[in-house]
């Protein structure tokens, strides 16, 4: 295939060793996991190298892509850094007009991380355990952490909560409590974060984790060699119907909250860098 510009790369870090992310790439991205060569509609296979690389090409009246996933064994054996390079040419008016479409409105961006986090998910729920059953739901959402930045794993979540919870908070802990049920202390005390208990807090890990009768949650914040902080939220269903049903409703808000949160720790974090 003909040499393509570079259009972008996004990564993700997955607490999982490279075969483990190897298999839920391919349970994300293939129709039958055991076969790497069923691909999305509009690709075919260009390169499947277990579990380093995996590869697939396209093309139509309007563009011509390929789609390279790399995957990188980070210093500790579990971790992996799991890598998405886009290359793409767009011939002619018709193409340009496509290329404003899809990687001007920032759809593109948003379509690959999306997979990033969905394979991310995908290997934490295959291996995460609470109790006796795997999760629901699980999602992840990491953001960069500043140079300098020696703030523990809390003081980050603190930082991100900000030092008045403000309506958003408030709405929040409301949703919690009152849409999800779940069983909340305060708002916010040295055992309790946006009502959640505090189970373990560590230097690089904080824990929250607490039930109700549709759910149980566990929050987790991770810092990750001292250069990213990853959030993932882990949900079991003791009522699969009702809570499944709840979560559709309040998921598309807790995957706004989220990464805010985490994107104003990391402004905190930088200022308090910049200032030492």
């Amino acid at each position: 295939m003909e040499r393509l510009p570079y259009i972008d790369e996004h990564a993700i870090t997955i607490d999982a060793n490279r075969d483990d992310t190897w298999a839920a790439l391919l349970r994300v991205m293939c129709r039958d996991p055991h076969d790497p060569s069923t691909v999305p509609f509009g690709f075919v296979l260009d390169e499947a190298n277990p579990p380093a690389r995996f590869t697939l090409r396209g093309r139509h009246w309007f563009a011509v892509y390929r789609w390279v996933f790399e995957l990188d064994a980070l210093d500790e054996p579990a971790r992996t850094r799991l890598r998405a390079a886009t290359w793409a040419a767009f011939p002619g008016i018709h193409g340009k007009a496509y290329r404003a479409l899809v990687i001007g409105t920032g759809g593109h961006r948003i379509v690959v991380r999306r997979t990033l986090k969905h394979v991310a998910a995908t290997v934490l729920d295959s291996r995460a355990q609470t109790g006796e059953t795997a999760a629901d739901y699980v999602d992840v959402f990491e953001v960069p952490i500043a140079a300098g930045d020696v703030r523990t794993a809390e003081q980050s979540f603190r930082d991100g909560l900000g030092d008045r919870p403000g309506m958003g908070g408030n709405l929040v802990l409301w949703i919690h409590r009152n849409v999800l049920r779940l069983r909340l202390g305060p708002s916010r005390s040295s055992g309790h974060l946006i009502g959640w208990p505090i189970v373990r807090s560590d230097p690089d890990e904080l824990v929250l984790a607490t039930r109700g009768p549709l759910m149980r949650g566990e929050l987790t914040l991770r810092r990750q060699d001292g250069r990213r902080a990853v959030l993932i939220t882990r949900l079991h269903y003791r009522r699969r119907v009702a809570a499944r049903a709840v979560w559709a409703l309040i998921g598309p808000l807790h995957r706004m909250v989220a990464p805010r949160l985490m994107r104003r720790s990391t402004r905190r974090g930088i200022t308090e860098s910049a200032l030492t």
